[in-house]
């Protein structure tokens, strides 16, 4: 036997009590008005599909920590290489290899100047100093190119991502030793 819901069984009371009250022409009135207000939906002709679960977000890779893991793009050190010929070459010569007044900026100068440093301080360095005359007013992308392309001339390799001006990144990205 099914159970029978509290509802039903009041719901059958209430139709005996009204069935001795007032009789069967009242209690028919009431049953075409209950049937009135019910909704009716039919079936639909396909069954409905489940929500699909959210496919899950990747997580974020972590903020790299060394100049080996590929932290700016090629395309970042070709704008970079763009921006060095236009404020930086006549100082530091074509080849980055330095000039009378200004340092080479690969191979070994470059080696020696920022082993065992971050790359923050090589964009401070640079956005705070260059170009001589008027420092600080190419603007960060700039800078940050210029230090990826700095970065892609002395063998460093190119990722995925491009390297951003932001001092918190930068502050935990090792200047290290290329591999033999």
């Amino acid at each position: 036997m099914p159970a029978v819901a509290d509802d039903d069984v009041l719901g059958a009371g209430l139709v005996k009590v009204l069935f001795a009250v007032v009789g069967a022409p009242a209690l028919l009135l009431v049953a075409a008005l209950a049937c009135s207000s019910a909704v009716v939906t039919a079936p639909s002709s396909a069954p409905a599909e489940a929500p699909r679960p959210a496919a899950p977000e990747a997580a974020p890779a972590p903020p790299p920590t060394s100049v080996l893991e590929g932290i700016f793009t090629e395309a970042q050190a070709e704008r970079g290489q763009v921006a060095y010929e236009a404020h930086c070459g006549e100082c530091h010569g074509e080849g980055l290899g330095g000039g009378e007044m200004a340092p080479g900026l690969t191979g070994v100068a470059f080696r020696f100047r920022w082993r065992g440093l971050k790359v923050a301080d090589i964009y401070d360095s640079v956005q705070s100093t260059m170009p001589p005359e008027e420092p600080a007013t190419l603007g960060d992308q700039v800078y940050i190119d210029v230090v990826a392309f700095l970065l892609s001339a002395n063998g460093y390799p190119a990722g995925d991502r491009e390297l951003a001006a932001d001092s918190n990144l930068l502050e935990g990205i090792a200047v290290e030793r290329m591999p033999p």
